[in-house]
């Protein structure tokens, strides 16, 4: 389930970002990088559910915050 979720995020994220790339639209970088922190948390939940001892699933998750508050303080500003 996750890894089908995981996927079609993704499509969407390398499509925000090839048409960004493309079309030279610095407008949508934020709600590529909001892409990205939903798949980073995927990715955690992922991590998470294989082997709770890891550390990596802990690091998605922040990089997934770090990603949020960054892309939502460029829609803001």
């Amino acid at each position: 389930m996750l890894k089908k979720i995981r996927m079609t995020i993704s499509v969407i994220v390398l499509a925000l970002s090839l048409y960004g790339l493309m079309s030279d639209h610095n407008d949508i970088l934020p709600f590529t990088m909001a892409g990205l922190a939903v798949l980073m948390v995927i990715m955690g939940a992922e991590e998470h559910l294989k082997d709770r001892k890891s550390y990596r699933s802990y690091l998605f998750y922040a990089v997934s915050a770090f990603l949020l508050l960054v892309s939502i303080q460029d829609i803001i500003y």
